[in-house]
C-alpha cells in the first residue's frame, strides 16, 4: 500500500495511507511526496488524490484592512518602580564558598569521566576478544547503504578502515540486551560495527536491514539514537528493535528514505 508524506513548509508528517491522509489538515496546495515521486508536489497536481482535493474548499484570501481603518493604540509607557536598597552581603566569604564548591564539582566529574573511559576501554577489549568473522557478507549492506545515500545527493567521506564482525554481546555483562554496537561514531576514518550473532539468526530480513542501516547511520552519518518515545517508533534511528518484529521491507524502505531525505536538507 502506498504511503504519503506531507509538509507544512517547515515540518514533515507521515507516512499516511490515502484514507489517513484525508483526515489530516491538508489543502489543495499542500505539498505531498511518496516513494517514487521525484519531488514534493501539490496535492491538486496528483491525479490519484483528486477524490481528496475535490472535497476541500478553496482557500480564503486574507482580508487586508486599509490604513485608514486601522485603529492606533495609544503607546503605553512603562511604570518606573523605585529601586530597593538592600545591605551589601560579605562578598569575600561567598566567593570562597562558590570557588570551593566549583572545584569539588569539577574534581567529581573528572573522576567520573576517568572511570567511564576505563570502563569503556575494558568493554572494548572484551568485545574485540569475543569477535569473529562469520559467513555473512556485510559488504553487501555497506555498498547498498552508500548507493542509497548517493540517490539523495549525500556523499560522506568513505573511511580507510571498515570492520564489521560478529561478537557475542549477549555474553558480556554490559551488553546483554544489545543487538548491534557501532564504535566509529564521530570518527570519519573508520566503520567499526559488532553484531550479536544470536540476534542476527533470529531476525527477519527487514530487521537485519533495520539493524545494519541503524548502525551504519551511527558510524557514517554520525547520527544519534532517537529518544525512546512512541512518536519515534518505526523510524530508523529508534533504538528499540523489538518494535520492528512486524515490519516488512516496504516499512524499512520508507524508514530509511525518510531519514535520508531529512538528512539531505540539513
Amino acid at each position: 500500500m502506498r504511503k504519503y508524506f506531507y509538509t507544512d513548509g517547515v515540518n514533515k508528517f507521515g507516512p499516511f495511507s490515502k484514507d489517513e491522509l484525508k483526515s489530516q489538515r491538508v489543502t489543495r496546495s499542500t505539498k505531498v511526496w511518496y516513494y517514487g515521486l521525484e519531488k514534493w508536489t501539490e496535492m491538486s497536481e496528483i491525479i490519484e488524490l483528486d477524490d481528496i482535493t475535490s472535497t476541500i474548499p478553496p482557500e480564503l484570501k486574507p482580508f487586508n484592512d486599509s490604513n485608514e481603518n486601522k485603529i492606533q493604540k495609544p503607546e503605553r509607557r512603562p511604570i518606573e518602580k523605585p529601586i530597593p536598597i538592600h545591605p551589601k552581603p560579605n562578598k569575600s566569604k561567598q566567593s570562597r564558598w562558590i570557588i570551593g564548591i566549583a572545584i569539588l564539582v569539577v574534581i567529581f566529574f573528572v573522576i567520573i569521566k576517568l572511570v567511564q573511559k576505563q570502563s569503556e576501554a575494558n568493554l572494548y577489549k572484551e568485545i574485540v576478544a569475543n569477535s569473529y568473522d562469520g559467513d555473512v557478507n556485510f559488504d553487501i549492506y555497506v555498498e547498498k547503504f552508500y548507493r542509497d545515500l548517493e540517490f539523495y545527493g549525500i556523499f560522506p567521506k568513505k573511511p580507510k578502515t571498515t570492520i564489521i564482525k560478529f561478537s557475542r554481546l549477549d555474553q558480556l555483562d554490559n551488553t546483554t540486551h544489545i543487538h548491534g554496537l557501532s564504535l566509529g561514531h564521530n570518527d570519519d576514518s573508520r566503520i567499526e560495527i559488532y553484531i550479536n550473532p544470536s540476534s542476527w539468526q533470529q531476525f527477519s530480513k527487514p530487521m537485519r536491514y533495520f539493524l545494519m542501516y541503524h548502525e551504519l547511520a551511527h558510524d557514517v552519518l554520525n547520527l544519534d539514537d532517537l529518544e525512546n518515545k512512541p512518536i519515534n517508533e518505526g523510524k530508523l534511528m529508534y533504538p528499540e528493535f523489538s518494535t520492528y518484529e512486524k515490519k516488512n521491507m516496504d516499512d524499512f524502505i520508507e524508514s530509511f528514505h525518510a531519514l535520508f531525505e531529512e538528512y539531505s536538507t540539513k
